[in-house]
């Protein structure tokens, strides 16, 4: 079992430490002409309450009245998804927070062989019950904002990666509005080796393999499909908010394991090694290419992340509603910072 286990967590390194490693960095010209604003979720795992709070209090300050596109990779994905459905009025931000309540760690995956990947039919499931069921969203074509949700072609082995940007308009080769947007979803919150890959059915414009979470690759921030909308419409947006979760920084990956049921962890008790910081890592290199992408589009985007004392782990989904209420009044006396301040801490 150890030396099982052992091989199941490099594999996860590798995934996590050569994301982003294929990302050209050429600067890309766009239209000077400029409307609307843009959103761009990252990948929370069982944070997305953290972004889900941001989300609310810059939609009761009237930040997102104009929103033009929405992007966003692994459960930003289902915060895209669900931003849909409060600016468009087909549900409230009560109504949302409430389903987000009813999260635990049984209604995302099922372990009883103590063994990775975890079983996630209880997550599609749910995502069912109120994605199809609730806001009547089947395919990606009935999201009424253009959207673009990351996805991760990746067999372990397969370094560099390459990612998908699926939008509900086609704005790219690989978009199709007709895609079941349960399947996209799964795809896109799908955590390399924790979670199980996931097939696409009936695409007509993907490789004919699985895929995992889109916050792998080039898009730890989902900027890429901004990227393609922005040409395809050969117009620019006004502003842009880039919305992500918390990291602790602290050595984790035995507790992370623990989370989901893996109780053979002793191996990794000395190692002191941080999913966060890894993942903060992705995230601070893809803040800068964005920077060095669109550098006129960066001076008018704001980063909102919460900061807090708390800590919670990245794949424990029992805390959720404590960590949408400590976000929520951070949220209430902190406004997002320009890119350019926030990158200013990491210099």
């Amino acid at each position: 079992m150890k030396a099982k286990t052992l091989f199941i967590f490099i594999q996860l390194l590798l995934v996590l430490l050569f994301s982003g490693c294929n990302n050209s960095g050429h600067k890309t010209q766009v239209n000077t002409n400029a409307k609307g604003t843009a959103v761009l979720i990252t990948g929370a795992a069982a944070r997305i309450p953290q972004e889900a709070a941001l989300l609310e209090e810059l939609n009761s300050k009237g930040k997102l009245n104009n929103v033009v596109f929405i992007g966003g990779a692994s459960s930003g994905a289902l915060n895209a998804v669900m931003l849909n459905g409060i600016l468009s009025g087909k549900i409230t931000w009560t109504q949302y927070i409430s389903w987000l309540d009813q999260i635990s760690n049984d209604s995302v995956f099922i372990n009883r062989e103590k063994r990775l990947p975890v079983d996630t039919s209880p997550l599609r499931k749910y995502l069912t019950r109120i994605v199809n069921d609730s806001l009547g969203y089947y395919k990606l074509k009935d999201l009424p904002i253009t959207t673009a949700i990351s996805i991760t072609e990746l067999n372990v082995i397969d370094i560099p990666k390459k990612n998908y940007r699926l939008c509900n308009k086609k704005i790219n080769s690989e978009s199709d509005p007709d895609l079941d947007i349960i399947d996209v979803l799964m795809a896109s919150t799908a955590f390399p080796v924790v979670f199980p890959d996931q097939k696409i059915r009936n695409s007509t414009t993907l490789p004919d393999k699985s895929f995992v979470d889109g916050g792998m690759g080039e898009d730890h921030v989902p900027f890429n499909g901004l990227i393609d909308f922005i040409r395809a419409r050969n117009e620019s947006v006004e502003k842009i908010f880039i919305i992500s979760r918390k990291s602790d920084l602290v050595p984790d990956i035995n507790h992370e394991l623990e989370a989901v049921g893996i109780q053979d962890i002793k191996v990794f008790n000395r190692l002191g090694i941080s999913l966060d910081e890894i993942l903060q890592n992705g995230f601070i290199k893809g803040l800068r290419e964005y920077e060095d992408k669109l550098p006129d589009l960066a001076k008018n985007t704001f980063v909102y992340i919460p900061d807090f004392e708390q800590k919670f782990l990245l794949l424990d989904f029992n805390t959720l509603h404590v960590q949408y209420s400590l976000t929520k009044k951070w949220a209430a006396k902190n406004k997002p910072l320009l890119l350019s301040q926030y990158l200013s801490n990491f210099e």
